[in-house]
């Protein structure tokens, strides 16, 4: 083995070389998982780190208030309850970070099957969100070993993007609920490219599926949607023009 000997302005010594080159890479770090939650007025969008035992973990409350345009809160505070088989964990933020954003500090103590609640007080009233099946791994191994494939083909557009432009999303209008159901969304949510129709499906609140869809009637300012899209899902109804469109 060699070794390459340097020496410093000040005469310090250093060992260069293949020494260098046994140096560890930066160990692989899981990436951050979302839940997102609907209130009648408010979306939650959480962002966090997979929790770990004894790790101190910074979970990311995105808050917004919904409606026919979408705004970050700017005012509240939020507290944070982690419960894993009768083991408890806090968090309180007591205002925004920066609008919207409310940063929640928590350390798990005890590894399992969890669950998160998140209470919101602010001018507009209280929001509760209950957010079950969190997984508390015993260490970053465990965490890394059940990470889910990351989803490819969608397009990003951060909180902080469609809080500044004319921007909501919503589930399609569903009518005769059933086999003979009838689906329609705004005639703004559809984009045309040549022959065909599309809208952006929201798969997280920061992350959209551009999709083509079959539409047939209109009804006044909707228009039925025939395939492509489910009851369960949202769609940008307001702003789908101002999104980035894939490369």
């Amino acid at each position: 083995m060699r070794f390459a000997i340097l020496v410093g302005a000040a005469g310090t010594w250093f060992v260069a070389g293949s020494v260098l080159a046994q140096t560890p890479a930066s160990a692989a770090q899981p990436r951050a998982v979302t839940r997102t939650v609907y209130t009648r007025n408010t979306e939650l969008f959480a962002e966090w780190q997979p929790l770990v035992v004894g790790q101190p973990t910074r979970l990311t409350a995105h808050l917004t208030h919904t409606g026919d345009r979408f705004r970050p809160y700017t005012e509240g505070t939020a507290t944070l309850t982690l419960t894993v088989e009768g083991d408890l964990a806090n968090a309180r933020a007591d205002a925004p970070e920066r609008p919207g954003v409310f940063r929640l500090n928590v350390t798990p103590t005890k590894a399992g099957t969890g669950r998160v609640v998140i209470d919101v007080a602010a001018a507009a009233g209280r929001q509760h969100f209950v957010l079950d099946g969190v997984p508390v791994y015993p260490d970053t191994r465990a965490a890394l070993a059940n990470e889910a494939p990351e989803e490819e083909g969608l397009i990003s557009y951060a909180k902080e993007q469609s809080w500044g432009q004319d921007f909501a999303t919503a589930p399609p209008t569903v009518y005769f609920p059933g086999a003979g159901n009838i689906l329609t969304v705004p005639s703004a949510a559809l984009l045309h490219d040549g022959d065909k129709t599309l809208v952006y499906v929201q798969r997280t609140p920061e992350r959209f599926e551009l999709r083509q869809v079959k539409t047939r009637r209109t009804f006044g300012t909707a228009i039925e949607i025939v395939s492509g899209l489910k009851e369960s899902e949202r769609v940008v109804v307001l702003g789908a023009d101002k999104m980035p469109r894939p490369k």
